[in-house]
């Protein structure tokens, strides 16, 4: 046993990592016989070390507890009631509900613990309460709630904060309604009846709101409905996403039907292509391929249908996952844009300063042709903007270097391609 102890010992004098866990737990065996034996002074020494030894190392929150619980029973074992209570307090800050068994513990452990849980939850309830009063000036009353959820019903200072919490988030809401973002909206709406049950501004204005959502809702499903049916694949995608979006808002059964639709549109397209793969028709195929890209309102948007596209003739061909042209000499492919967006993964789109915004407010439609380069794990590196607004461009450049194709092959294997990506963008309606 003495060689666990040095090993401790070792442990805290060095850089080195601290010894296995079994090791600890031998340990720890070994402080508690001391305790039980009435050596109050070794069993400290030993757990003390353990205690240094566990700082250093993540989780292992049950083994701290343990420690520090022990360490506690000792030093009341030496009368030393304020380092105990101390000790006490390491315990609850590691776990605010950790409960002793009164009927294992003596009167006066029971005592210490429940003066220590009690001066722990002033510790933290002092803690939380600078924190909560930041995030209601800087107006996170999200992060406020969380807070407030984290800690419960013990901090009576948090709770006496609701109010003007609530009357922040309203505030935050009722700017977010006046300027049409009504998802937004809703939510400091419902952050403030959640602090406040009792405002009923919020309430009103709550319900006024989901009516405004719905009603939009249901104007972009018609829209959806009239750009689906005329095969306009690119703006149904964007209303789409849109509807998407309020999801949480509103009927989840326009989302389902619109899924439903592409599903079907998607699975007939899938079937033409494995129809077309028996007869090698090149041409045929890049149309349908095409046609897939379009279609497609998101790039990871029916895989498990897509994944039944039969590879069509790969052994004497190139792979038509990706129709190339190029040479085989290690330089990189040549692909249609619409191609490349067939391997597309992980899209990543601008983000539209309030500066942009007043851009695309003046020019309603701006597209954006960047020449790219995917490398062969499906990175993107652009290698040529347009000349035009140069905060838009910065804001394309940076978002289209974080989108992820499917890597793409040819007989030689894994190839780079040299492409354009043409973005279409316009300020959501």
């Amino acid at each position: 046993m003495f060689g666990i102890v040095f090993s401790l010992l070792m442990a805290v004098q060095s850089t080195a990592q601290p010894g296995p866990p079994d090791e600890i737990k031998e340990a720890l065996s070994h402080a508690e016989a001391l305790y039980y034996a009435a050596r109050f002074d070794e069993s400290i020494a030993l757990l003390t070390r353990i205690d240094d030894v566990l700082k250093s190392q993540p989780g292992r929150q049950q083994e701290k507890i343990d420690t520090k619980l022990r360490l506690a029973l000792a030093h009341i074992g030496m009368n030393e009631t304020a380092k105990a209570k101390a000790f006490f307090m390491g315990v609850y800050a590691l776990n605010p509900e950790y409960a002793l068994d009164a009927q294992q513990f003596s009167p006066k452990v029971m005592a210490v613990a429940s003066d220590a849980k009690n001066e722990q939850a002033k510790v933290r309830c002092s803690s939380a309460q600078t924190d909560a009063r930041s995030y209601v000036e800087a107006g996170e009353i999200r992060s406020f709630l969380d807070l407030r959820r984290s800690v419960g019903a013990k901090c009576a200072v948090l709770e006496a904060m609701n109010s003007e919490a609530a009357e922040v988030a309203y505030k935050s809401g009722a700017a977010a309604y006046k300027r049409g973002e009504f998802s937004n909206a809703l939510s400091g709406f419902e952050m403030a009846l959640e602090l406040s049950p009792e405002h009923e501004l919020a309430r009103e204005y709550a319900d006024l709101t989901r009516g405004k959502i719905q009603v939009g809702q249901d104007r972009l499903l018609v829209q959806w409905q009239a750009d689906f049916d005329a095969h306009r694949f690119t703006a149904a995608g964007a209303a789409y996403r849109q509807i998407v979006a309020v999801n949480e808002r509103a009927n989840t059964t326009p989302v389902s039907h619109i899924r439903s639709e592409y599903r079907k549109t998607l699975s007939s397209l899938v079937e033409s292509w494995n129809q077309t793969c028996a007869s090698g028709d090149r041409a045929t195929l890049n149309a349908i391929r095409g046609q897939i890209s379009e279609l497609l309102p998101e790039p990871s948007f029916g895989e498990d249908i897509r994944s039944q596209m039969m590879p069509c003739g790969e052994t004497n061909k190139p792979d038509t996952s990706a129709t190339v042209k190029g040479n085989s000499s290690g330089s990189c492919f040549e692909m249609q844009p619409q191609l490349a967006l067939t391997r597309l993964k992980t899209r990543v789109d601008p983000v539209f300063t309030n500066e942009l915004r007043l851009y695309l407010k003046a020019n309603p439609q701006v597209v954006v042709r960047v020449k790219a380069r995917i490398n062969e794990n499906g990175d993107v590196t652009v290698t040529k903007m347009p000349d035009g607004n140069p905060i838009l461009n910065s804001a394309v450049r940076e978002a289209v270097a974080q989108w992820k194709f499917a890597p793409i092959r040819d007989d030689a294997g894994v190839r780079c391609v040299e492409t354009e990506i043409v973005l279409s963008l316009k300020l959501a309606q």
